[in-house]
């Protein structure tokens, strides 16, 4: 019994992981490009919904007769901030986001602002609010609000995302889109992964390793390998194979890239983790990189 319950609680387990100095939310934390405005409309057709979601964040909202539109695109043009290549899909390169508003004839000083999250992604929290932008519209009238997302990182982590158009604090729309993953793994060899350190806990931002050990408590919340790659290329494939004693391995698979920390965490069954020696292997792209001995006691 304590097999098959170690083994359900690990993938119920999540991992962690920011560029150094970052937030869980994203690869890197995120730059707000401030909102643009523009006086003109644009009849580019809305784009479709996607993914499902917790319901308290973005829910339908109720949209002000001015709102015309909203429509996400890879890109703007002109003075009009006219959406361009408007899509409800992304590639992991495509490092802006965009969220244009159409306005027709709008109340002066009207303040809107957009709220942009993560839904889901393999190894990040889901339903995490990334960044918001705050655009107030003094003139009010007939024009187009660009709202951008934009990281500092080269690439974004495939899922499912959304953003909240919000007209004077009161939910108008929401808009879910996503980042399209690559089937193509990089060719890195293990050269990326810098060291593994097995710890109690690790740093709430950073992820580094927090009191260090290779002796763990029985009744431990976690068992922490943290990982330190660099320059890892895009979709680079790493996992954490755990061996508990006297079970089958446990395997924890993930595709991400740059230089950062990654906290693979084991959760226990429970009743707590068996007492024993345990190994846990690090491999990149199936080859294996690293390997760390521990005890519980």
């Amino acid at each position: 019994m304590k097999k098959t319950m170690l083994a359900l609680m690990l993938w119920s387990a999540f991992l962690l992981l920011v560029a150094c100095g970052g937030t869980p939310a994203t690869q890197a934390p995120p730059e707000t490009i401030a909102p643009t405005v523009a006086p003109t409309d644009t009849t580019a057709p809305p784009t479709a919904t996607l993914a499902a979601q917790a319901t308290t964040i973005c829910a339908k909202g109720t949209i002000p007769a001015y709102i015309k539109q909203v429509v996400l695109a890879k890109s703007t043009s002109g003075d009009n901030f006219d959406p361009v290549d408007v899509t409800d899909a992304y590639e992991p390169t495509q490092t802006t986001f965009h969220a244009v508003a159409t306005l027709q004839d709008a109340p002066k000083n009207l303040k809107m602002h957009a709220s942009w999250y993560l839904i889901k992604a393999a190894g990040y929290q889901d339903n995490t609010k990334i960044d918001e932008n705050e655009l107030d519209v003094a003139d009010g009238g007939s024009r187009n609000l660009d709202f951008t997302l934009e990281t500092k990182n080269k690439t974004w982590p495939p899922g499912s995302y959304c953003v909240e158009i919000y007209a004077e604090g009161n939910l108008a729309l929401s808009k879910n889109f996503t980042v399209n993953g690559s089937t193509v793994p990089s060719n890195a060899g293990t050269s990326v992964l810098k060291q593994t350190v097995l710890a109690e806990d690790s740093a709430p931002t950073t992820f580094e390793p927090i009191r260090p050990t290779t002796t763990f408590k029985h009744d431990a919340p976690f068992i922490h390998a943290v990982v330190q790659i660099e320059q890892a290329p895009a979709n680079t494939n790493f996992r954490a194979r755990w061996y508990p004693p006297g079970q089958d391995p446990l395997d924890f698979p993930l595709q991400v890239d740059g230089s950062r920390w990654l906290d693979f965490r084991l959760t226990p069954a429970p009743d707590g983790f068996p007492t024993g020696d345990y190994k846990v292997e690090i491999y990149v792209n199936d080859q294996l990189a690293d390997t760390k001995t521990f005890t519980v006691q």
